[in-house]
């Protein structure tokens, strides 16, 4: 996998396309460009890109063309796509490759920078109080549950989507539980650490920022609703800031 590594995780972007929606769209977009510039490396997804997704019978949601066609170009422009499914988007079943041309994964992904070992994870499930979670998160990922999903008529499954893309476009939610995520990703990340894992990068909680123990790092990823994060890993050296600041990188 080519470095060096840009990430970014829970953009969250909507199929509603209002001025807000378009002003966080351009912010990405303006990203990519300045890394088609630098004309290498891997753009890296930590999963809940769009609020929703559903490759229905190969149909999709509406609203989403331009970022679709702004991640091919980036793909033909040869950065490689890597895409970790979040809560919101694991219901893909070929069609953003097809598209696209990105690596779609439904599990955690490992990178490896100068000698480095990378364990990049979406995030969800992983607090001490996820037990119903993750039983729920079992049964809709199950193949009977998207059987069953896929024999729902179009109209209300885009009526079910607009729902829930229009429920978490302010999600802020996670903040209130900040003392309780960092102890459990923290014990988390120790968990990894001492099968060999040297950073482990978490999406999901909207959180940010690079923690150091040691020649360790535990990386909080942020989100694209209110800090439009960007992680940059080369060299085994991280960075992290905000979509101006990355522009702004040398």
């Amino acid at each position: 996998m080519n470095g060096p590594y840009y990430i970014v995780s829970d953009n969250h972007f909507s199929m509603n396309n209002d001025s807000k929606e378009h002003d966080r769209r351009e912010k990405i977009f303006k990203v990519f460009d300045k890394i088609k510039m630098k004309g290498k490396g891997s753009l890296i997804i930590g999963g809940d890109f769009f609020d929703y997704w559903f490759d229905y019978k190969n149909q999709i949601p509406s609203g989403y063309d331009s970022i679709l066609n702004a991640l091919k170009d980036l793909h033909n422009n040869n950065i490689k796509i890597h895409y970790i499914a979040g809560n919101h988007d694991f219901w893909d079943f070929g069609y953003l490759n097809n598209y696209t041309g990105l690596e779609f994964y439904k599990g955690d992904l490992e990178l490896n920078s100068n000698n480095k070992k990378i364990l990049l994870t979406h995030g969800d499930g992983i607090l001490k109080s996820d037990v119903g979670y993750r039983f729920m998160r079992k049964i809709i990922r199950s193949k009977l549950f998207i059987f069953l999903y896929n024999l729902l008529p179009a109209s209300l499954t885009c009526s079910l989507s607009k729902k829930i893309s229009k429920s978490s476009s302010d999600y802020n939610h996670h903040d209130k539980y900040k003392d309780m995520i960092f102890s459990d990703t923290m014990e988390y990340a120790e968990e990894k650490w001492k099968i060999g894992y040297d950073i482990v990068c978490i999406g999901h909680y909207h959180q940010t920022g690079i923690i150091k123990k040691g020649n360790k790092a535990i990386i909080y990823l942020g989100d694209w609703l209110s800090k439009y994060t960007v992680t940059y890993i080369d060299d085994g050296k991280t960075w992290q800031g905000n979509w101006q600041e990355f522009l702004n990188l040398s």
